[in-house]
């Protein structure tokens, strides 16, 4: 597939009229529009505050972030200056970063995409003006960073912020009666249609990929496996802890989330050191074994952690079902 037409001389623009302090304050808001910044957020809110919220975020961001993979390989647009080999210059991120990045497709963007979808259900089901005002900047600053830093055309950010915005007034408009027709299902129905989705997103995204495995469908795959354990801790964590993410004070709630984020990245670290130690990264057993590794993550971060520091004091246990 020809590569767009999108408006490199823009992103031309803005990397000529780069400056050290204005680079490292897009650096920094860059990194608020990734994937795992986002389940940061939403652990903090599951232990913290609400977990229906941080179930409803995490299940949007990780559709989001899936769909959003499957249509940069089906459009297949390589990102800005690849085609001139400039990228390892022109370029304002870490070598590790770009070797990266050069490896994957640009349209839509997966930082619009992801943090529009993501701030803007925070900004709807959210009525505080301080939050509201941090959302919107946030989809705004994420986007222009974009093709600041030359890692992505102005295009594919506008595509995305389209796609992550429609995806959101979607999840709020019919929200209620997804989650109605969701929970009508048994658990045993729940797991199987979310296995079985999961693993035909990745199959379509190694199809559009020439029917290989590495590269960007991996992408998909941490996605689905992340939900994946949700859905499989979710109905357990209601039934045999339901614990209150109000209760307590602030400093236990702090706690149990570090706990949780100790634990989904000791798990992580841990199981990706044995798989790694028994398949290559381009056969299918690792792919599967990655699909089982974020399954782990999202079951312990949303039932083996609540579990835990329930156990230990750190939150009581909720009187309904609702939170």
């Amino acid at each position: 597939m020809a590569p767009l037409p999108f408006n490199l001389a823009l992103v031309e623009f803005l990397a000529d009229h780069r400056s050290s302090l204005l680079t490292s304050f897009f650096l920094a808001v860059t990194s608020f529009g990734g994937a795992g910044f986002f389940l940061l957020i939403a652990i903090f809110i599951y232990v913290a505050w609400s977990k229906q919220l941080a179930i409803r975020l995490s299940v949007l961001v990780l559709l989001t972030m899936a769909l959003n993979d499957i249509l940069k390989i089906a459009i297949k647009n390589p990102r800005p200056f690849i085609r001139e080999g400039t990228w390892p210059r022109e370029w304002a991120v870490s070598p590790n970063q770009a070797a990266r990045l050069a490896a994957e497709y640009s349209t839509p963007s997966g930082h619009a995409m992801g943090s529009s979808a993501f701030y803007s259900y925070l900004y709807a089901c959210i009525h505080h003006r301080a939050v509201r005002i941090v959302a919107v900047a946030a989809i705004v600053l994420i986007g222009i960073s974009r093709p600041y830093l030359g890692v992505h055309f102005a295009e594919d950010v506008l595509i995305g912020w389209v796609f992550g915005l429609a995806f959101t007034l979607v999840s709020i408009r019919y929200g209620e009666a997804i989650a109605s027709a969701w929970h009508r299902l048994s658990y045993p129905q729940q797991i199987a249609a979310t296995v079985a989705g999961c693993l035909a997103l990745w199959l379509l995204a190694v199809l559009l990929n020439g029917r290989q495995l590495s590269g960007q469908p991996s992408a998909v795959l941490y996605y689905g496996g992340f939900l994946t354990g949700v859905v499989l801790a979710r109905p357990l964590e209601m039934r045999h802890v339901n614990f209150d993410p109000r209760s307590a004070n602030a400093a236990s709630k702090i706690l149990r989330y570090l706990l949780s984020l100790g634990m989904v990245l000791c798990m992580l670290f841990i199981l990706g050191k044995a798989f790694g130690m028994v398949a290559d990264r381009s056969s299918l057993l690792w792919n599967l074994a990655e699909y089982l590794r974020f399954t782990v993550a999202g079951f312990v971060a949303i039932f083996v952690a609540p579990l835990l520091f329930t156990r230990i004091g750190w939150a009581k246990r909720a009187t309904s079902s609702t939170n």
